[in-house]
């Protein structure tokens, strides 16, 4: 029986958390009808021998596939690569699904089967809580074939949107191997992209609040240079494919690289000292205008870009006290 859906579940270390996440496809009715392909990523703890005891249970639908340590980028490669499900969808291995939506969206795909992505919701997981904090829906007419993609609040996320898995498979969709590769799977597949559907369904649970999360200050801090790696690649991108794309789909692009330029700002107010934090926001402003005009006078419209370039770039040591102030906090 052919798969509906494969869930890529990408996994490193994570033996005190990943059996929250199968525990929630092992409740679904509709287990049969997809495949779970847990990519671990190396792991050196039990993360692996607790995968496999749901793999014995249920063999038709979970499945381990271990590789060496090569960054979470490469567990989306592996995914796609051995997906055989017609669409196809990632979760990370510390987060998890609902289960009465999911089967929802499994019957709902059935009646389906010719789009090529579709957007769901997500509900966020706070750690320090212990419970649901927020939930992200958006503003586009459910069920139905939508006119454009374009969404500024909320953004839609890696964990909102799902693929075909041939048009992944058949265009060769890659993703760079470290961290932040998410808006990279966002993105690459979409000049292939025709029909999107919006399903009001609540998929989605993201954990908040653990310091080994790629989106932590620390992290964040640590790997500067991943982060502004794959912001290149998608400036790079954009500029590639600026004449095929339609419109919604260019603003739908550069408003997620607005919103990695700011991330990138903010990381460079927390990593650099005072001194060299000017010069390394003027360079970065400086490559980022020669990369994409476009996109330059995108950013500059927005209120924070737009007084660091007014004050020369001055007001960019008040934000990082301001900013370290909060992170402390």
């Amino acid at each position: 029986m052919e798969k509906i859906l494969t869930i890529s579940v990408a996994t490193y270390n994570l033996e005190n958390l990943i059996e929250d996440n199968l525990r929630s496809f092992e409740k679904l009715k509709n287990l049969d009808d997809i495949e779970v392909l847990v990519i671990d990523d190396g792991s050196k703890d039990n993360t692996a021998n607790i995968v496999q005891k749901y793999c014995n249970k249920y063999p038709n639908s979970i499945k381990l596939i271990k590789q060496k340590n090569s960054g979470p980028g490469s567990t989306v490669n592996t995914g796609i690569k051995n997906a055989t499900g017609i669409f196809f969808k990632m979760v990370d291995g510390d987060d998890w699904i609902n289960s009465e939506g999911l089967d929802k969206l499994i019957n709902l795909l059935k009646d389906n089967l010719d789009i090529d992505a579709f957007i769901t919701n997500d509900l966020v997981f706070s750690e320090n809580d212990k419970k649901i904090i927020k939930k992200y829906k958006f503003p586009y007419e459910k069920n139905k074939i939508l006119n454009e993609l374009n969404c500024e609040k909320p953004l839609i996320g890696m964990h909102s949107i799902s693929f075909k898995t041939s048009i992944l498979k058949e265009n060769n969709v890659k993703i760079d191997n470290g961290f932040y590769t998410d808006v990279e799977y966002l993105i690459y597949p979409l000049p292939y992209v025709k029909k999107v559907m919006y399903f009001d369904i609540d998929i989605y649970i993201y954990r908040i609040g653990r310091n080994e999360q790629s989106v932590s200050y620390t992290s964040l801090i640590k790997n500067k240079s991943m982060h502004e790696l794959v912001l290149n690649n998608i400036i790079n991108f954009y500029e590639k494919n600026k004449t095929q794309l339609s419109k919604d789909k260019l603003d739908f692009i550069s408003i997620r690289i607005c919103n990695m330029i700011l991330s990138q700002l903010n990381i460079i107010l927390l990593s650099e000292s005072k001194l060299k934090m000017r010069q390394e926001i003027i360079k970065f402003i400086s490559i980022l205008k020669k990369q994409s005009l476009d996109i330059y006078t995108k950013c500059k419209k927005i209120k924070r870009i737009k007084i660091l370039i007014a004050t020369n770039y001055f007001a960019s040591i008040p934000y990082a006290i301001l900013l370290n102030r909060k992170v402390k906090k």
